[in-house]
């Protein structure tokens, strides 16, 4: 699933220009950890692969979005884990992680999360970054473990009406988003899609979070996003600002969906301001 409004220009060239100059300079020597070694967690309903690397205190957590494993973030690991302990990983059904038959709604992925953080040895609270599907995952751990997080970071998450909404206001696009589903999903991302919004009666959409959140969205869509679909999304990245309590709205110049890949040096650096908020 893919994804504004109210966005601070001000801020947005900000953080634009921040990421222009960090860019510049990758070519130096790097003191950034080698790459982890996979790993796996065996819990009682999933055998989950997982990679973790760095150390420090404040562990990042990412979760990819829907068809994704945790090679999206394959950029960003390696700059986050100079400062903090990084744990990045294929939910079951992708990568090297078994399929599973447990259900697929965003509170029993979130609660798998949990027991896969704690089986790791990571203690919280914990910076959780999640994009698309996986940002409503990290959202609704936020949700029913407050205690365990220290900060939130969305990459154009999937809001919790969003595939509700596009049935309405998005029609067009909608019914190419169910032959995909029909014709090009697999088993897993089936059951994901399907099960996007169940559970969720049962979180609080009511009331803004009170931990440190950032909303980085996306400046450009596809062709086939353009018209009602992208209008509905920048919707509902206004109401993505009041459920996560983000101060702002982050649209990050150049950047399409991935945002992880197209500019990964400013998720990075919005772990550092969601620390210093902390």
């Amino acid at each position: 699933m893919q994804h504004l409004s109210a966005v601070r220009p001000a801020r947005a060239i900000f953080l634009g220009s921040v990421a222009l100059l960090l860019s510049g300079c990758s070519m130096l020597p790097s003191s950034a950890p080698k790459p982890a070694p996979p790993a796996s967690a065996t819990l009682p309903d999933a055998t989950i692969a997982y990679t973790l690397t760095g150390q420090g205190a404040l562990p990042v957590v990412f979760q990819s979005g829907l068809g994704d494993g945790k090679e999206v973030w394959d950029g960003v690991v390696q700059e986050v884990a100079k400062q903090h302990s990084v744990l990045a990983y294929d939910r079951p059904g992708y990568g090297a992680s078994q399929k599973t038959t447990t259900p697929r709604d965003p509170c029993t992925i979130a609660a798998q999360q949990r027991a896969l953080l704690a089986q790791a040895g990571l203690k919280p609270p914990y910076i959780l970054v999640g994009q698309g599907l996986g940002g409503l995952y990290q959202y609704v751990y936020a949700r029913l473990y407050p205690q365990d997080v220290a900060g939130l970071i969305l990459l154009d998450p999937t809001h919790p009406q969003q595939w509700q909404r596009m049935q309405t206001e998005a029609t067009t696009y909608a019914m190419l988003l169910k032959t995909r589903r029909k014709l090009m999903f697999n088993s897993t991302e089936t059951a994901e899609f399907d099960a996007q919004s169940q559970c969720l009666q049962h979180v609080d959409l009511k009331t803004p979070l009170r931990t440190p959140a950032m909303l980085l969205v996306r400046d450009k869509f596809g062709i086939e996003e353009m018209g009602s679909y992208e209008t509905l999304v920048r919707a509902l990245e206004k109401d993505w600002q009041r459920l996560s309590g983000a101060p702002a709205i982050e649209r990050i110049t150049g950047a399409g969906y991935y945002i992880q890949k197209d500019n990964p040096v400013i998720v990075n650096e919005a772990v550092k301001m969601v620390v210093k908020k902390k």
